[in-house]
Parts: C-alpha cells; sequence; structure tokens
C-alpha cells in the first residue's frame, strides 16, 4: 500500500481488484466513451507505433526502436484511478475496524483536490507504483506466499 499528502494530509491508497469494480461503477458512464471504465486500459492506455516513428531500416536489414510518448499521458485518469484507490484503502478499513477517513464522493474530492495544487508528478508516481503491487504483482498466489511475505 502507499501512502500520499497531497495538501490535506496522508491518506493511503490501495489498489486491488476491488478498485477496478468501484473505478467501473463510478466512471463507466461516459457517452463518448473516453473513459472505458477499465482502470487499466484508462491509466496506463496503449501504445500505437506508425512505421514512421519506430521502424528504422539499415543496411543490414530493419529494426525497431519503441517509443513511448508519456505527454500523452491521461492526467484525469490518473486523478479517478487514485479517488478508487483512496475508496478501496476506506472501504478495508471498514471492514478491518481500523477507520481511515471517509472519502468524498468524486467531485467533491477531485475539487478539494485541484484547491491543493498537488504534485500531478509524485501523484502519477505513486499512482502507477500502487497498480504495479496491486494488479500485476509476481506470481506470489502461485507459490503459496502472500502479498505481505512477498513485500518483506
Amino acid at each position: 500500500m502507499e501512502r500520499i499528502d497531497y495538501g490535506d494530509g496522508e491518506r493511503q491508497l490501495t489498489c486491488t481488484g476491488w478498485t477496478q469494480v468501484i473505478y467501473e461503477q463510478q466512471f463507466c458512464n461516459d457517452e463518448n466513451k473516453r473513459i472505458t471504465g477499465d482502470l487499466i486500459a484508462d491509466v496506463m492506455g496503449k501504445v500505437t507505433a506508425s512505421s514512421d516513428d519506430v521502424l528504422t531500416v539499415n543496411d543490414d536489414g530493419a529494426f525497431v526502436t519503441t517509443v513511448v510518448d508519456y505527454t500523452r499521458l491521461n492526467w484525469n485518469a490518473i486523478r479517478r484511478a487514485l479517488w478508487a484507490m483512496l475508496r478501496t484503502a476506506y472501504e478495508i478499513s471498514v471492514d478491518e475496524g481500523n477507520l481511515l477517513p471517509e472519502v468524498e464522493p468524486f467531485g467533491e474530492w477531485e475539487g478539494t483536490l485541484l484547491k491543493c495544487e498537488p504534485d500531478m508528478q509524485e501523484i502519477s508516481v505513486k499512482v502507477m507504483s500502487e497498480i504495479q503491487r496491486g494488479l500485476f504483482r509476481s506470481g506470489a498466489a502461485a507459490s503459496g506466499e502472500t502479498s505481505e511475505e512477498e513485500e518483506a
């Protein structure tokens, strides 16, 4: 689990499979389909490579250089994912009896976040790190180890 302070005190964020459900339930109503409701697709997106910008041909044949353009990072999706992870941490805390501060509905929370003028680079690093930890862990489950044992 990551911790973040974006201006209103330190908060815990947690990404699990349940985070994806929370994200989909909250954000899968975009009529223009710019928000897919899939946390991974919205936050991490995809790289579309055309032959003009990745394929280089030399005398020995062709080789491919992959280019990732981080200027196209979806900052709105990062904020939505952060909210879903804060909500997940809150719901887990309720279940465990260790109550964390409640997370406001998205619109109210986002207004508070933006008033804090957060460091979006720091937020994106924390969100990506937590997505990696929560959804793309190594084969710990197959090995019989828990995520806590894996982190130790």
